[in-house]
């Protein structure tokens, strides 16, 4: 989510200006635990030390203008500001149905024998405004996971509920191990997903449907035709929605004719 994002990059400020003021157990204790949950990515958690901290500026920020030892008190106020307004965005956001769940990222869960395929769709995706960080597309130099970092490790910190993923689904994925495993994370998780499909692939494999994912889920077949196209665009309409994200439609109709070619 955005507010998480936001208070992320504002957190050290916030805390920086809080702890040279006061040395109160309570809320440094409260700025710890929201330091701790934001690495979770736990937002019920995170709500409640944001409302904490918030009850604890309620209380002080008089105290705090009247203070002649405070250089910048206008630095508290924007504090308190920031912290208030994600607090309400937070609350807001879990008014908002699970159909309007915001994503983080995208995960293409995909084998390596499906590059042509996954390349395709990450030239789309980019092409809608996602950045490279915000897609784990291990077969790209610019998604892939990091030289020294371990894949398990790095899949088990980054998929969360909010990453969107995107099954595609092949013969060669049905054989892979990594591939399963990774499904697996996915499903423990309940990320939201998709399934796509290569156009050979065969869907009376009882392997395919004895996995955790819904089979039964309409899904995209990469298949030169309408029906693909009529799929990509409901797809490209979620993602703009769930990641914040616009594009200009004449761009997107040239983007999407290309898309069609890569996958011939």
């Amino acid at each position: 989510m955005r507010e998480l994002k936001k208070l992320e990059l504002e957190y050290e400020g916030i805390r920086s200006s809080i702890s040279k003021y006061t040395s109160d157990g309570s809320v440094i204790n409260f700025l710890d635990g929201l330091k701790e949950q934001l690495k979770k990515n736990d937002a019920e958690a995170i709500s409640y030390y944001i409302e904490e901290i918030c009850k604890w500026y309620d209380l002080n920020i008089t105290e705090i203008h009247n203070n002649e030892f405070v250089i910048n008190p206008s630095e508290h106020d924007r504090n308190k500001k920031i912290l208030e307004e994600i607090r309400d965005s937070l609350k807001n956001s879990e008014n908002v149905s699970e159909d309007k769940f915001m994503y983080s990222k995208i995960l293409l869960s995909h084998s390596s024998s499906d590059t042509k395929y996954g390349d395709a769709l990450r030239k789309l995706f980019i092409a809608l405004g996602l950045k490279n960080e915000q897609l784990i597309y291990t077969s790209h130099p610019l998604n892939k996971i990091l030289i020294g970092d371990n894949i398990f490790d790095y899949l088990k910190k980054n998929i969360q509920k909010d990453i969107f993923v995107i099954y595609l689904w092949s013969n060669e994925y049905l054989k892979s191990a990594a591939c399963l495993n990774e499904m697996g994370a996915t499903w423990i998780v309940e990320s939201d997903y998709i399934n796509i499909y290569t156009p050979d692939f065969d869907f009376n494999n009882t392997q395919y449907h004895n996995c955790a994912v819904d089979t039964k889920k309409m899904g995209i077949i990469l298949k030169d035709d309408e029906r693909c196209k009529i799929g990509m665009v409901e797809l490209k309409n979620k993602l703009l929605e769930r990641l914040g994200l616009t594009i200009n439609e004449q761009e997107w109709v040239y983007h999407l004719d290309e898309f069609m070619k890569d996958i011939k």
